[in-house]
C-alpha cells in the first residue's frame, strides 16, 4: 500500500470493514486460481545505461511549496502525494493526487488502536491537526503535454482518508478513478469499523466533475486497497488488481491479490481470480501485453505473474532479485514493457524495461533500476507522450515528519527508453 515502506508491518495492520455474506463467501470459495509453473525471470545488466542528463536539470515541480498549491482546506498542511497520471484521447493530461497533513491523514478526532497510534507518533505523525474529513483527492490537468497545469480541483472528499487515485479513460470517454478510503487504523479482526476499502468513481465529462457516491468491490478480503490504475483490455472490459488479508474464518497470511472485472463501464465488478504467495505481494502494477497476455508485478520482492486467459488463471509468482515498491507498468508503442518503481536496492525513483514481456529485464545492476530521480521518496507513475517519451510524475517526500509533509511536492520529468535498449535518457520538461 502506498505508505510506510520502511515498516510494512504497520501498513499491514491497517484494516477495513468487510463486505461479506454467505453467497459472497461461497462464490469466493469457488474461484480458485490454478497457476501454471513459474516463468524464469532474469536481469540483463547493461553498461553505460544511465542517463547523462541529471534529474535536477530535467525535472519541474508542478505542485509544491509556492507552486500551484491547493487552496487551504481543513486537514491540509502542504502534504501532496500518492499520484497518478493519465492521458486522454484528446491529449489532455490528468494528474490526480492525495492531499493531507501526514504520510497518512485519517480524519480527526483520531480513531486508532493504541499500538498503531504510539508507533506513528514515534515516526512523526502530528496529533494536533484539525482534519474532520481526513485527506482528499485532487486533480490538475494540462492540455499542452505538461507545459502548463490548471489549478488543483477537488475530485472527492469523503469523510475518510482518501488515498492513491488512479485513472483510466474508457473507449466511450468515461473516466474511471480507483482509490481507497480509511476511517482510521486498527486490527481488522478486532476493529472492522476501521477497515480500509477500495473505492471507484467515474467522470462522464472528461474529468471536470465526478460521481460522489463511491462503488465498492465484492471483496473476499476483510479489507483491501489498490494502487491501480484500472486496465482497459482489448475486448473493452476493465480489470482492477487489489490486495488485502482474507476475511475470517480464513487465517491465511500474508495478504493475497485479487483481480476484478467490469464489463459495464465500471458500474459493477465481479471477482475474477485470486493470487497468493508465501510472502508479501502488494502495490501491484497490471497491464496487457501486445500479444494479449496480462502481466502483473508487486512489492516488495518484484514478484511477476502472467495470465493467458484474461486474468482467470495466473502463473506461479516469480522473483528476479530486485526489490521494489509501487511498481507501475507501461507498454510503449514499440512493445517495450517499462516498469517505474521505488527501489529498496538503491533508493529513489527508478526504471527497468523489458523487450520480451517481462521475462528479461534490462537494468544497470542486478538489484536496482536506472535512476530517474535518485534523491526522492520513490512513488510515481508515467504515461507515454506522442513523441515516444514518457512523462513521469512522482513525489518528493513520504511526509513521515511534519516538516516533510509541509514541503510535499509533485515533480514531472520526461524520459526515453533508448531504441537499442541500452538504457534510458532523461529529457527536460518545458513550461512554467
Amino acid at each position: 500500500m502506498r505508505g510506510l515502506p520502511m515498516s510494512c508491518g504497520i501498513a499491514r495492520r491497517w484494516s477495513r470493514k468487510p463486505m461479506r455474506n454467505a453467497g459472497l463467501m461461497s462464490l469466493a470459495a469457488m474461484i480458485l486460481t490454478w497457476t501454471q509453473a513459474a516463468v524464469a525471470v532474469e536481469v540483463k545488466v547493461v553498461p553505460d545505461g544511465e542517463s547523462a542528463a541529471k534529474a535536477a536539470d530535467c525535472r519541474r515541480m508542478i505542485v509544491g511549496p509556492g507552486v500551484n498549491q491547493p487552496d487551504p482546506h481543513p486537514g491540509y498542511t502542504g502534504f501532496v502525494a500518492w499520484n497518478t497520471v493519465a492521458r486522454l484521447r484528446d491529449g489532455t493530461l490528468l494528474v490526480g493526487f492525495s492531499t493531507g497533513y501526514w504520510h497518512a491523514s485519517p480524519p480527526t478526532p483520531l480513531r486508532m488502536s493504541p499500538d498503531i497510534l504510539a508507533e506513528w507518533r514515534k515516526i512523526g505523525m502530528p496529533t494536533d491537526v484539525d482534519a474532520p474529513r481526513g485527506g482528499r483527492i485532487m486533480l490538475i490537468r494540462s492540455i499542452d503535454d505538461g507545459r502548463t497545469w490548471s489549478k488543483p480541483q477537488t475530485v472527492i472528499d469523503t469523510p475518510m482518508d482518501d488515498r492513491s487515485p488512479a485513472m483510466v479513460e474508457l473507449p466511450d470517454g468515461v473516466i474511471l478513478c480507483s482509490f481507497f478510503t480509511s476511517p482510521g487504523w486498527g486490527d481488522p479482526s478486532k476493529q472492522p469499523e476501521l477497515a480500509y476499502r477500495t473505492a471507484i468513481i467515474r467522470s462522464l465529462d472528461g474529468g471536470k466533475t465526478w460521481e460522489q457516491t463511491v462503488r465498492r468491490l465484492p471483496s473476499p478480503f476483510i479489507c483491501d486497497a489498490t494502487d491501480g490504475p484500472p486496465v482497459v483490455l482489448k475486448d473493452g472490459s476493465v480489470l482492477l488488481a487489489v490486495y488485502g488479508p482474507p476475511a475470517p474464518p480464513a487465517q491465511e497470511k500474508p495478504e493475497k491479490q485479487a483481480v476484478f472485472r467490469s464489463t459495464d463501464r465500471g458500474e459493477t465488478w465481479k471477482l475474477l481470480s485470486e493470487i497468493k504467495t508465501d510472502h508479501e505481494m502488494s502495490e501491484t502494477g497490471l497491464t496487457q501485453l501486445p500479444d494479449g497476455r496480462l502481466v502483473m508485478i508487486g512489492r516488495p520482492e518484484g514478484d511477476i505473474v502472467w495470465s493467458s486467459d484474461g486474468g482467470r488463471t495466473w502463473t506461479k509468482p516469480a522473483t528476479f532479485g530486485m526489490r521494489m515498491f509501487e511498481p507501475g507498468l507501461i507498454v510503449l508503442r514499440d512493445g517495450t514493457l517499462l516498469c517505474l518503481h521505488g527501489s529498496y536496492g538503491a533508493g529513489g525513483f527508478r526504471a527497468i524495461f523489458s523487450a520480451d514481456g517481462g521475462r528479461t529485464w534490462i537494468a544497470p545492476a542486478r538489484d536496482h533500476g536506472f535512476a530517474v530521480d535518485a534523491r526522492v521518496y520513490g512513488y510515481g507513475r508515467g504515461v507515454e507522450l506522442p513523441d515516444g517519451s514518457v512523462l513521469a510524475v512522482y513525489i518528493h517526500t513520504g511526509g513521515h515528519k511534519p516538516e516533510d509533509a509541509r514541503t510535499g511536492a509533485l515533480w514531472a520529468i520526461r524520459l526515453r527508453v533508448r531504441p537499442d535498449h541500452t538504457g534510458i535518457d532523461l529529457l527536460p520538461v518545458t513550461g512554467r
